[in-house]
C-alpha cells in the first residue's frame, strides 16, 4: 500500500492525468465534517494500492474556486462532492466523451469512514486504469495497435448488392478482409 501525491487548491488549474477531488465549501456543514476526515485520515493514508502510486492525484477544491473552474469539474448538485476526472497531460483540461460531456464518476453517498472513501477510490480508479489498457487502439491507417504484439489491417466489411433477374430479389454479400502485418 502507498501513499498518493496530495495538491491542494492552489495548483487546480495546473491538473495532469487522474485525480480524485472533493468540491467543497466553507459554510457547509457536512464539509466542515468530511474535510478534516479526507485532509487527516484520507490524504495521509497508506490504504491505497501500488498501481496507484504514480499515477492518481488527491486534489480539494473550495467553493469559490470551482465557481472559477465549472468548465474543468462539471455541474455539482451540492457539498461536499467527491469526483474522478481524468485531465490530459498535455493541456490539463478534462477528458471528454464523444457527447463533449465530461468523463467523470460521483461518489453517491459519501460515506463518512475514511476506509470506504479509499476503498471507492481504489475500485473506480483501478477499473477505469484497466479499461484504458485493454482499450483497443487504432494508429492513422487504420491498423489495430495490440497491447504485446503485432497488429491487424482491417478493411471494412463490403456490401455487394446484386439483383437477380430470375427471381428478382436482392442478394448481398459481405466481405471482408484481414490482412496481418
Amino acid at each position: 500500500m502507498v501513499i498518493l501525491k496530495y495538491e491542494p487548491e492552489k495548483n487546480v488549474k495546473n491538473l495532469k492525468g487522474p485525480c480524485v477531488i472533493v468540491i467543497h465549501a466553507e459554510w457547509c456543514g457536512h464539509c466542515k465534517d468530511f474535510m478534516p476526515v479526507y485532509k487527516n485520515e484520507i490524504v495521509p493514508s497508506n490504504n491505497f494500492d501500488e498501481e496507484l502510486k504514480d499515477l492518481l492525484t488527491l486534489s480539494s477544491v473550495e467553493e469559490k474556486e470551482y465557481s472559477n473552474a465549472k468548465d474543468l469539474f462539471g455541474e455539482i448538485d451540492g457539498y461536499p462532492t467527491i469526483r474522478y476526472i481524468t485531465f490530459d497531460d498535455q493541456s490539463g483540461k478534462p477528458l471528454k466523451d464523444n457527447n463533449g460531456a465530461i468523463m467523470k464518476m460521483d461518489a453517491t453517498n459519501i460515506p463518512n469512514q475514511a476506509k470506504a472513501i479509499t476503498e471507492w477510490i481504489n475500485t473506480v480508479v483501478k477499473r477505469d486504469v484497466n479499461k484504458k489498457k485493454h482499450k483497443r487502439r487504432h494508429n492513422k491507417r487504420g491498423m489495430r495497435v495490440m497491447n504485446g504484439g503485432g497488429s491487424k489491417k482491417i478493411k471494412r466489411s463490403k456490401r455487394v448488392v446484386k439483383r437477380s433477374k430470375k427471381t428478382k430479389r436482392v442478394v448481398k454479400k459481405t466481405k471482408r478482409v484481414v490482412k496481418r502485418t
